[in-house]
């Protein structure tokens, strides 16, 4: 395995005392809670954003959402739909609130948060019509949101990103106009066939056994792991995708998704940004509060989509 970062490994030592269980070795309320309680890992919470919640209708019912409106004067602003991750299983908007806020903050974006169907009560493709139905929502009401409809990003991050990717995937054909796709520690391949899913199966953070248990609780079968809707990475033609943000971490079992995909996109003639962080575990943006490289990686996410949108 690469070396871990001094910060990563210190936050390993610390949480050593007390290793946490798998997550089929709780229940699903019990894995969720601890998910919650990541969030105060997750740095400060930027006050410099008008905040309110929302409920967006989707093709089944309805989900939550929450919008970020930077404190900038001016004419419509550029607009991100943010897609949580989680594993599919877990993850809210609260424990996405910092990230969204600083993203929202310094990118000078505004943000709508989804909180999206999780499984295993809501399994696939309900997470990715839940994702596709509220960017067309945001696009359709964009001038209510403050949001210039012709700069409309989606993002994500790890299972997040496989929804945004697919929605900007997808957006080439149905709809609505995406300008750019931001993913953060994508998971884009549901067979888990990257080098790296065997390279760093024992984590930290994630596991391989940790990916196909996510896996399982949401497209548990095997012939939907195949689609390019599960998995954006299988996707052959990807002419004519939007232009993309790719922030990726060295040790990190979906490593390999955020490489290939950032790969293939520029084969197609995508412009893409791709940063990889040397010593740094899946999902660290959202350790940015014990991380600095989490911070940072936040920043740079920011700026360059907000430079996409522009």
């Amino acid at each position: 395995m690469s070396v871990l970062h001094a910060q990563v490994q210190q936050l390993l030592d610390a949480q050593s005392e007390r290793p946490a269980a798998q997550p089929w070795e709780m229940s699903i309320a019990a894995y969720r809670e601890a998910g919650e309680r990541l969030t105060a890992l997750a740095g400060d919470v930027d006050q410099r954003c008008t905040v309110r919640d929302l409920t967006i209708p989707v093709r089944q019912s309805s989900v939550t959402a929450r919008s970020y409106h930077p404190h900038v004067a001016g004419p419509a602003l550029p607009g991100v739909v943010y897609l949580h991750g989680g594993a599919f299983v877990r993850g809210s908007l609260d424990t996405h609130d910092r990230l969204c806020r600083k993203l929202c903050v310094r990118g000078e974006l505004i943000v709508i948060s989804v909180a999206y169907h999780l499984a295993p009560e809501d399994r696939f493709p309900r997470a990715h019509h839940d994702a596709a139905d509220a960017t067309s929502w945001v696009s359709e009401h964009a001038d209510g949101l403050g949001i210039d409809v012709e700069a409309l990003a989606v993002a994500g991050d790890s299972s997040g990103g496989a929804l945004a990717a697919s929605v900007a995937l997808a957006s080439r054909e149905q709809g609505p106009p995406i300008k750019a796709q931001g993913l953060l520690c994508p998971a884009l391949d549901a067979t888990m066939s990257s080098d790296s899913v065997a390279r760093y199966e024992d984590g930290p953070f994630l596991t391989r056994a940790a990916l196909e248990w996510a896996y399982d609780m949401y497209v548990p079968d095997i012939d939907d792991r195949r689609s390019t809707v599960a998995s954006p990475l299988l996707c052959q033609n990807l002419a004519g995708a939007p232009p993309a943000v790719i922030v990726s971490a060295q040790v990190d079992p979906v490593a390999d998704d955020a490489d290939l995909y950032g790969e293939r996109l520029a084969a197609a003639g995508v412009e893409v940004r791709a940063h990889q962080y040397e010593g740094m575990p899946h999902a660290f943006p959202l350790l940015a509060g014990v991380l600095d490289a989490g911070d940072h990686a936040i920043t740079v996410f920011a700026r360059e989509l907000a430079a996409l949108l522009r």
